[in-house]
C-alpha cells in the first residue's frame, strides 16, 4: 500500500510540475484568424481595447496591420494588457505607426468626424453591393463629399473603400464598419485624418 501511495504521490508531483510549466506561457494565446477577423476585432477580444493592434502586428511580424489571412496563426501576448508601461509604449507606437502609414499614402487629407456601424445591427450589403460578412472593411460616406468607390486611409482604422451611405452621414463625417457592435462602442465618435488614396 505504501508503494502505491508513493507512486501516486510521485505522479501528482510530476503533474503539478507539468501544470506549472505550462503556466509559464499561459499569457500567450494562439489565435486562428477567421474570415471576418480584423486586428481591431482581435485586439478588442483579448485586450478590451483596439489600442493593441500595432502590438499584435509587431509580435507576429505583420507588415500591414490591415491585411491578415483566413487560417493564419497569431500569437497574442495578453500579459501586456496588465502592464501600464507597455500600454503607454504601445499607444505611442500606434500613433507613430499611423503617422508613418498615413504619410506613405499620397493624396488629399481631410479632418473628419468618424462614427461606427456594424452589420450586426441589420443589413449585410452596402450601397454598392459589398457583402460585409465577407469583407468587413467598409466606409460609409456622403457621396457629395467623397465619391463612392474612393479608396481611403482612415487614421486608427486602416485602408478601405467608400462603399456605403447613410441617412446621418452628411457633410464632413464618415461611418466605419466593424464586425461587432462591441467594436463600434469601443470606437465611439472621434475626429480622424482621412487620406484620399485615389
Amino acid at each position: 500500500m505504501k508503494h502505491i501511495k508513493l507512486v501516486a504521490l510521485g505522479t501528482m508531483t510530476f503533474l503539478s510540475l507539468v501544470g506549472f510549466g505550462s503556466q509559464v506561457s499561459a499569457d500567450e494565446i494562439e489565435h486562428i484568424v477567421s474570415t471576418t477577423d480584423t486586428l481591431s476585432a482581435i485586439s478588442l477580444k483579448y485586450f478590451d481595447s483596439v489600442e493593441f493592434v500595432d502590438q499584435i502586428a509587431a509580435d507576429n511580424e505583420i507588415e500591414n496591420p490591415d491585411l491578415i489571412f483566413d487560417g493564419e496563426k497569431l500569437l497574442i501576448n495578453t500579459d501586456k494588457k496588465t502592464t501600464n508601461e507597455t500600454k503607454v509604449t504601445t499607444e505611442t507606437k500606434t500613433a507613430t505607426t499611423e503617422e508613418t502609414t498615413a504619410s506613405e499614402h499620397s493624396g488629399t487629407t481631410l479632418t473628419m468626424e468618424a462614427t461606427a456601424y456594424s452589420a450586426e445591427e441589420g443589413g449585410t450589403l452596402t450601397a454598392t453591393g459589398q457583402n460585409l460578412l465577407e469583407n468587413p472593411m467598409a466606409i460609409a460616406v456622403d457621396p457629395s463629399v467623397i465619391p463612392l468607390g474612393t479608396r481611403l486611409y482612415v487614421e486608427g482604422y486602416g485602408e478601405a473603400v467608400a462603399v456605403d451611405t447613410g441617412g446621418a452621414i452628411k457633410g464632413n463625417i464618415i461611418d466605419v464598419h466593424f464586425p461587432t457592435i462591441a467594436q463600434c462602442i469601443q470606437w465611439g465618435r472621434r475626429s480622424v485624418q482621412v487620406t484620399i488614396l485615389d
